[in-house]
């Protein structure tokens, strides 16, 4: 046996000792996009907010019980000026999980997470989906992108 193999066999055989496993971790990154009627505060007042429901997201997402350090939210935005109600909201999160499963459990609470805020907008503005305002639709919706 060579100094390299040794060497290797050594520290996976401390790793083992310490309870830890050799397993490949796995990172990658989602985003969270949410979609809505938006419009102008003061003549569509009481419209679904995207960025509203971005935000709901984002507090199940805290109330989900994932590990510490499995998600970090790089970016939330949307909206696209002032004094209008937001058309889109956006959550991009970079995640990281000790194996493809662990990476998968993430990926379906971030996306349950997207559910529930936009489930609660559209809840706290009385909306159901299929209602139209002006023409479109008037519920939010979302969508989860693994990048």
């Amino acid at each position: 046996m060579n100094t390299q193999s040794l060497t290797k066999s050594l520290c996976l055989a401390a790793l083992a000792l310490a309870g830890f496993s050799a397993q490949a971790q796995q990172t990658g990154s989602v985003a969270v996009e949410f979609q809505g009627p938006g419009g102008h505060s003061s003549g569509n007042y009481g419209r679904t907010s995207a960025l509203h429901a971005a935000g709901r997201a984002v507090i199940f997402l805290q109330q989900a019980n994932l590990l510490s350090g499995s998600y970090v939210i790089t970016n939330v935005t949307g909206g696209n000026s002032v004094n209008s109600i937001a058309s889109d909201g956006l959550i991009e999160l970079r995640l990281t999980a000790a194996d493809a499963t662990a990476y998968a459990d993430v990926v379906a609470k971030i996306t349950a997470a997207a559910k529930s805020g936009a489930d609660a907008e559209n809840a706290f503005r009385g909306v159901k989906a299929g209602e139209l305002t002006a023409g479109a639709r008037a519920d939010i919706r979302y969508t989860v992108t693994q990048r």
